[in-house]
């Protein structure tokens, strides 16, 4: 180990990202980081201009762009630099936070927890609302922080399951062509229903069910999507057939 811990100072001393050396070394990443933080050589280690080879032009791009509050992802988009390129032009210029520039408000940080204490995840929240992870963590009170009660786990169990149902049924409903197949009805999504052409070949109600998208899909290509109204009158006609 300790020739392995020599390695890394050594490697990341010559300037190389814990990606280069993890890739030179064929070692985790994990523990190159542990390594260079106990000798100060971590992620705020500045290595040498040369060894990336960034233009002064580059350098000024990402300095603009993360003063105009953009995320590391979205300067690799719009410059197609690395983000070890990247970070090291930020902490450069010490430009560790794009957020700085842009604390959310009030009304943002309680949206964030909201949307946190359904998915119970930051890096989820992080990307709807357009913040860097860390970021988010400063704000928000993780399930770290306190503990949730199992009425409130219960209830957004609850919400995750009916927010997965909801977004499977618009891709059906999309599947399908997005509009009642009788009347052309598209206007309110809970309206529209799947109707069993044949109900032998009925395997479940599709309403309710948590199954994959592929299989949903497999028993949707057996149904028509209507509406509401459409569908009652079906059901009216076929029991009225039944009758005679």
């Amino acid at each position: 180990m300790s020739d392995l811990k020599e390695k890394i100072i050594e490697l990341r001393k010559k300037g190389l990202t814990y990606n280069q050396i993890k890739n030179e070394l064929k070692c985790a990443k994990s523990t190159i980081s542990y390594h260079c933080k106990n000798n100060n050589i971590g992620e705020s280690y500045l290595v040498i201009d040369n060894d990336f080879n960034i233009s002064e032009a580059d350098k000024l791009k990402i300095v603009d762009l993360r003063k105009n509050g953009k995320l590391y992802s979205e300067i690799k988009l719009l410059t197609g630099l690395s983000l070890d390129k990247i970070k090291y032009v930020c902490r450069l210029y010490e430009l560790y936070d794009c957020n700085n520039f842009r604390k959310p408000s009030k009304e943002s940080i309680n949206e964030m927890q909201k949307y946190y204490d359904i998915c119970l995840n930051g890096e989820k929240v992080a990307e709807k609302f357009g913040y860097e992870r860390h970021t988010v963590y400063k704000y928000i009170i993780t399930k770290k922080k306190r503990k949730i009660t199992k009425e409130e786990r219960n209830k957004n169990n609850s919400k995750r399951v009916s927010n997965w149902r909801k977004d499977k049924k618009i891709k059906l409903i999309e599947y399908k062509g997005g509009k009642c197949e009788i009347c052309g009805y598209n206007k309110c999504i809970g309206a529209l229903e799947f109707h069993h052409k044949d109900p032998s070949e009925k395997d479940f109600t599709i309403s309710g069910k948590s199954y994959s998208y592929e299989r949903l899909k497999k028993e949707v290509d057996k149904c028509m999507l209507v509406c509401s109204n459409c569908h009652v009158e079906i059901h009216e006609q076929l029991m009225l057939n039944n009758l005679k």
